[in-house]
């Protein structure tokens, strides 16, 4: 029995493989066959009904394609997008850097040319008046630490505890001299920046090193502008790709979704190939009078070089069913062997009970026998009384 089995089993297999092999083979007839028919052949022909299907597949196929190229392609500038964007806001960042910097060099001339008398100083001197005292403040503060921090650091080690203190103190004269350093610096900052801004008419009062610095913030400012409208440009595309994403729910997501539809199309195609080869494979055998056409047109659509898949789509299909009677026959002598065994097992409880029966009768006779023999006693004791 477990020889049967296993060639059921191998039996079997074969028939997969060859299930395999023939829908393969069918699958390129079928699919030789369809792409012969070229524009010749009108879709809502009856003969050939199964075209319109075929033409639908294959545009479908081909536009969820193109659509999986652009969505890459819309990934790829995405990508491109970021480092642009990316590159950009480092440009912006060194040119507001800059454009600092020529602020605090121009506060500070502003701040420093305040005091002179000549025309031009006057000018600043009333521009810088609100701003001179906080100035002079913070100058004179930063000076003092300096001095002290310079003071402090000359002094002998000492001992220990000595050395302690002065690190200690260095420190706390470090942390307020980098504060006030700050703080004089974004005034000068202030100072420059809103010197540029003023009203342009007094543009002709400005000294030469200032009108320079002046021109090199126009030029700073005109490069972080056109810098912030590339910046725009580019986050206004990248928005726009991100906004088509979100609605077709990621780029993956969609691209997944459109990679599923062509599996599941391309499964349909190769149903309508397997088909089509299968009646081509079949083209020889009888059919009605009114699949004649049909045939013809099949016929004439076949090529000398199909003929080799077509034989081997015959024997191979003839060796499936040689497969599946061989499965069947010995299914069949399995399935005879189990009502075989199961008459075995009937027949043996049969005996079983039999045997229960005769045993059960025996033990009745001797209990009737013993009754009997009771009974013989009792009356013979009836006597007695």
């Amino acid at each position: 029995m477990d020889d049967r089995k296993r060639q059921i089993n191998e039996a079997e297999q074969r028939k997969k493989e060859n299930l395999a092999l023939l829908d393969a083979l069918l699958a390129h007839i079928g699919e030789a066959i369809f792409e012969r028919t070229g524009d010749s052949y009108r879709e809502d022909s009856s003969v050939f009904g199964e075209l319109a299907a075929y033409r639908r597949f294959q545009g479908d196929i081909a536009s969820s394609q193109d659509s999986i190229q652009a969505a890459e392609e819309q990934m790829r500038r995405y990508k491109e997008l970021e480092e642009e964007i990316d590159v950009k806001e480092r440009e912006d960042g060194l040119c507001s850097k800059d454009l600092a910097g020529v602020y605090g060099r121009l506060g500070k001339l502003l701040l420093e040319d305040s005091a002179k008398f000549d025309e031009g100083g006057r000018a600043y001197g009333d521009f810088c008046a609100p701003y001179q005292s906080q100035a002079d403040e913070l100058l004179t503060k930063v000076l003092s630490l300096e001095e002290r921090l310079a003071g402090l650091e000359q002094k002998e080690k000492g001992n220990v505890f000595s050395w302690i203190g002065k690190s200690a103190q260095s420190l706390v004269l470090r942390s307020f001299l980098g504060k006030a350093q700050d703080n004089l610096e974004q005034l000068r900052r202030t100072v420059g920046e809103r010197f540029t801004r003023r009203d342009s008419g007094s543009a002709s009062l400005d000294a030469a090193e200032i009108g320079v610095l002046c021109d090199e913030v126009e030029q700073k400012r005109e490069e972080q502008r056109a810098i912030a409208q590339d910046l725009a440009s580019l986050k206004d595309e990248k928005r726009k790709i991100s906004d088509g994403f979100s609605a077709e729910g990621g780029p993956i997501r969609y691209i997944q979704s459109l990679k599923n539809h062509i599996a599941q199309v391309q499964n349909e195609l190769k149903v309508l190939y397997r088909r089509m080869g299968n009646e081509a494979m079949l083209i020889d055998d009888s059919v009605p009078e009114t699949g004649m056409e049909r045939m013809e047109l099949v016929k004439s659509l076949l090529r000398p070089e199909d003929q080799e898949n077509l034989s081997s789509a015959a024997r191979t299909s003839q060796t499936i069913r040689d497969c599946d009677t061989v499965i069947e026959k010995l299914k069949a002598s399995l399935a005879i062997d189990d009502e075989k065994a199961k008459i075995e097992k009937c027949r043996r409880m049969i005996r079983e009970k039999q045997e229960k029966i005769a045993l059960a009768e025996k033990n009745i006779l001797e209990l009737e026998g013993a009754i009997r023999d009771s009974e013989a006693s009792i009356e013979k004791l009836r006597h007695l009384l």
